[in-house]
This record gives C-alpha cells, sequence and structure tokens, in this order.
C-alpha cells in the first residue's frame, strides 16, 4: 500500500456516544493505550484538536509571509510519535509544538487547505510544526496520506475523532478497518455526538467482524476490517 493504513479508533458508550460519563474508567484507559499499540500517529479533527491541544489564539498580525507558498513544508524533525491535525482553515492555536497524551508527547503535523492563510503557515513555522497542503477547499485523502506514509514513514495511521472527520474519512472510502472499545454505558442523550457523522451522505462501504476482546469493567474491544475485493 503506497498510503498509511487508515484505522478508525473510537471509545464510545453502548449506544455510540463519544462524549460523555461512560461509568468506568477501566476500559477509557484501555482504549488510550489500544491507541498507541494500533499506530504511532494520532489523528484528530480541527475542534478536537484546539479542545484538547491548541486551544490558543496567536496574533498572525506578528508573522511574515513574504516568500511563503502554497507547498509542503517538512523540516528535518524525528518522533516516535505524531499528532496529526486536519485543520482546514488553519485554526488551531499551539503554544507548544505536541500533544501530550497518555505519557506520549505526540509532535505536530497540520494538514491544512489552501484556505488556510500564509501568515498561518509562517506562524506553524516559527512552532517547527510541519504541515502538509491537502487541497484546495477539501482534503484529498488519498494524496495526504500518501504523503504522511512518504514523509514520515507512518504506516498506519489512527483516525481518534470527532466524529465529522471520522465521517470524511468513510466518505472519501479510504477506512481500513474501524476499532471500537465500548464501554458498559447507555448514555441516551440524543445531542450527543456518535462515532460518525457523515453529514447526511450515504457511505455504503461494508466492514466485517475481525476480533472481539472482553474487558475487565464489562466493556469490549471490537475490530471491525473492510471488505476487499
Amino acid at each position: 500500500m503506497n498510503r498509511s493504513k487508515v484505522i478508525i479508533h473510537m471509545y464510545v458508550s453502548i449506544d455510540g456516544k463519544i462524549d460523555g460519563y461512560y461509568g468506568s474508567a477501566i476500559s477509557g484507559s484501555y482504549y488510550s493505550d489500544e491507541l498507541f499499540r494500533l499506530s504511532n500517529a494520532d489523528a484528530n479533527g480541527r475542534a478536537t484538536i484546539q479542545m484538547y491541544a491548541a486551544s490558543g489564539k496567536p496574533d498572525l498580525s506578528k508573522y511574515d509571509s513574504a516568500g511563503i507558498n502554497y507547498e509542503d513544508w517538512i523540516p528535518n524533525i524525528q518522533s516516535k510519535t505524531w499528532s496529526i491535525s486536519f485543520d482546514r482553515k488553519g485554526q488551531c492555536g499551539w503554544e507548544q509544538n505536541y500533544f501530550e497524551y497518555n505519557d506520549h508527547k505526540m509532535h505536530a503535523i497540520e494538514i491544512v487547505t489552501k484556505q488556510a492563510s500564509k501568515k498561518y503557515l509562517a506562524f506553524l513555522r516559527s512552532m517547527n510544526i510541519p504541515y502538509i497542503i491537502g487541497g484546495e477547499t477539501e482534503f484529498n485523502l488519498e494524496e495526504v496520506l500518501a504523503k504522511l506514509k512518504q514523509y514520515f514513514k507512518i504506516n498506519t495511521l489512527a483516525v481518534c475523532g470527532g466524529a465529522v472527520i471520522n465521517g470524511y474519512f468513510l466518505k472519501e472510502h479510504v477506512v481500513d478497518e474501524i476499532s471500537l472499545v465500548v464501554a458498559p454505558h447507555v448514555d441516551g442523550n440524543v445531542i450527543q455526538k456518535v462515532a460518525f457523522d457523515t453529514l447526511g451522505n450515504q457511505v455504503n462501504d461494508t466492514f466485517y467482524f475481525n476480533s472481539a476482546k472482553p474487558l475487565d469493567d464489562g466493556g469490549v474491544h471490537l475490530i471491525f476490517k473492510k471488505e476487499t475485493n
């Protein structure tokens, strides 16, 4: 495969909710540990990254965009783990160039489109955060995944939400596996997001059951693999 393999890895309630109180820390800890067994790269959408890792509001007027074009910027950086943010318009306010999660300092990589300002790209350079220009206004995921493998040797990418970026990967038919850690809890809140939001688009991809692992708190880890011809 000339691109990164994609596994959507989510922690959900029995009714599929991705936020809320799940009643036990055991399955949640298992989910976090399993992420780094599946992959050395965690991908999230812009809203999730802003919530957990990049909530700052940089003053972009301080940055000089002279000489910056809409081209990938890949400095020579080594990291054991990576945090990939899919950030169309360049809105994540990084205050450090990594996302610290589960005792891992995952070095940030930004995937933007040409909607991101050149001043934002200059800001990323000042933070030593690599970026990939992923398309004009929407992401060309096949191309982005090929570049993640080429530039950073990311053989498997774990996509961990939120619901909209998960849905976007499904709509583009690039998801190879789905990994669901199901907590022994029903949320019942109709407002909370479920694991996948395709914004009304039908996907029609088939995934087959691969394995189930019972967890000590009554939860379960389910893996489904995509049907291949």
